[in-house]
């Protein structure tokens, strides 16, 4: 299951608005038709649907109240009830995508566990860098002989890329129209690549997570995210061109790997032009009523209808999975280690101000998320 359409919204409010939006996810009966209508099931599933649409009802509940408990705390404790908040988010995106099987009471069966396994290196009490101290903390897939398991791999089977949503500007017969949201590139339905067996570090998802990325910036650390602009140009004689404009914000290195992760059929190069600057390049595609050049983009979040954000290469996670696992090794770190944790905390470590700026990001940005997958549109932050 993927995304195919796109909305606009405000810039403001946008907590509200998400956590408000998922109320509607809340009246069983049409959630139950939606999740018929999804998966082409005729009535003789309605059993099923209604049970998983009463169980995304409970696990939409549970995340408002552990999220509406984050409020009331400090970060001493907050990374852990975001986790759990995160966790029901999840767990509702696996019951609406996921088939009968993937029902808790199914999923219990198999997956008694959160499907990741924290780690934490010995403290090292001269460093206090950043970089050093959320390396070493690193969440690892479940193994149970063998074999991937636990609540993280139900919600990974049934994660896809986010659609690269872009601005569809038309001149025909000297009338210009512009969309600002039109869904330019989706991915097949693919599942994401697994995640790797020595798993990956809180800095893994500093440096990932692409509502990080400006506030990296601002204290002198490249992330991993490449921002760009994309739009899709049409004309009267039914030309039109694809333009990917890539910022200069990212590490010449990371530009070039990333120009490497975009592939076209041999037979369309002639038809991809490069302007390359320094730390920043435009890529144009041209092509002309149905015949249009085939090629692919790294895998991406879309912040604003101005702002494509690309994720690191070959990731194994989209936005949320970065945010799902970031508030994993959060939670674990806090609730498992609090001498460590709070010493953190009360000294305002450089990892203790990664995480306050993670955790306030997160709140918002993961039931926007959520929003998408079960509205089936993805929502784009106006600019």
């Amino acid at each position: 299951m993927f995304l195919a359409h796109a909305s606009l919204i405000s810039n403001s409010g946008v907590s509200r608005f998400s956590w408000s939006s998922l109320r509607r996810y809340h009246h069983v009966p049409s959630v139950a038709d939606g999740i018929l209508y999804v998966h082409h099931l005729d009535k003789s599933h309605r059993q099923n649907a209604t049970k998983q649409a009463s169980q995304i009802r409970h696990c939409l509940l549970q995340a408002k109240e552990y999220r509406d408990a984050a409020d009331a705390v400090s970060l001493a404790t907050k990374p852990v009830l975001l986790y759990y908040s995160a966790m029901c988010l999840a767990l509702s995106q696996i019951l609406f995508k996921g088939s009968g099987a993937d029902s808790l009471d199914r999923a219990r069966e198999e997956h008694k566990h959160h499907g990741l396994v924290f780690s934490s290196a010995p403290q090292q009490k001269s460093d206090y860098r950043l970089k050093s101290a959320a390396a070493g903390l690193v969440a690892r897939p479940m193994l149970n002989n063998g074999q991937r398991t636990g609540t993280f791999e139900l919600w990974h089977r049934t994660a896809r890329e986010d659609p690269i949503i872009g601005q569809h500007n038309t001149n025909k017969g000297g009338n210009s129209t512009t969309n600002p949201v039109k869904v330019l590139f989706i991915s097949g339905d693919n599942s994401l690549p697994p995640l790797p067996k020595t798993g990956i570090s809180f800095w893994d998802c500093l440096i990932g997570t692409p509502g990080m990325s400006d506030w990296l910036r601002q204290i002198g650390i490249n992330s991993d995210i490449v921002k760009a602009t994309i739009a899709l140009e049409t004309t009267s004689d039914d030309a039109h061109a694809f333009i990917l404009a890539v910022h200069p914000h990212a590490s010449k290195e990371r530009i070039v790997e990333f120009q490497s992760d975009i592939a076209c059929r041999p037979s369309d190069i002639d038809r991809l032009h490069v302007s390359e600057g320094e730390g920043f390049f435009t890529l144009r595609a041209n092509g002309r009523g149905l015949d249009n050049p085939v090629f692919s983009l790294p895998s991406a979040s879309t912040w604003t209808n101005e702002d494509i954000r690309f994720l690191p290469h070959k990731t194994s996670l989209n936005e949320f999975g970065y945010i799902y696992v970031g508030l994993y090794i959060l939670g674990n770190y806090a609730r498992y280690f609090p001498d460590r944790w709070m010493v953190d905390f009360e000294s305002g470590s450089p990892l203790a101000l990664a995480a306050a700026e993670f955790v306030s990001m997160a709140e918002w940005r993961m039931a926007l998320l959520t929003l998408s997958e079960l509205s089936r549109i993805y929502h784009v932050l106006r600019e």
